[in-house]
């Protein structure tokens, strides 16, 4: 065994899933980039790679154990409600920055008024 081989992740089916689905959550803008640092959302890349989790699972359909199985539709299960809940968090946030702003500025609460 050479030295590099000490360093290599074991090669499983788990380590592919897990791998793929670290890059949609960098993607989601769930997770620091390790290359670039930083939240870079990317939903297209999400998508993406979502997109292949559910072609391999097609494509894998009674040849995985139960755990694989459990893994891969859990990880699945999980990436597309996160994306669904930011695509339509971003569309929120999107349509109310398109809102005209208040003319008179931020209404000031009770606690502002001084009535001694």
């Amino acid at each position: 065994m050479s030295s590099n081989d000490e360093y290599s992740p074991e090669t499983t089916f788990a380590a592919l899933v897990i791998t793929l689905s670290s890059s949609a959550w960098i993607g989601l803008g769930k997770i620091e980039d390790p290359v670039e640092g930083g939240i870079k959302k990317n939903l297209k890349t999400a998508k993406y790679t979502i997109d292949i989790l559910l072609m391999l699972r097609a494509k894998t359909e009674g040849n995985l154990d139960p755990e694989e199985k459990r893994l891969l539709d859990g990880v699945i299960a999980d990436l597309q409600a996160n994306y669904a809940e930011t695509v339509f968090s971003d569309k929120k946030d999107t349509d109310e920055g398109e809102k005209d702003p208040s003319p008179q500025g931020p209404q000031s609460g009770p606690e502002d008024k001084n009535e001694e």
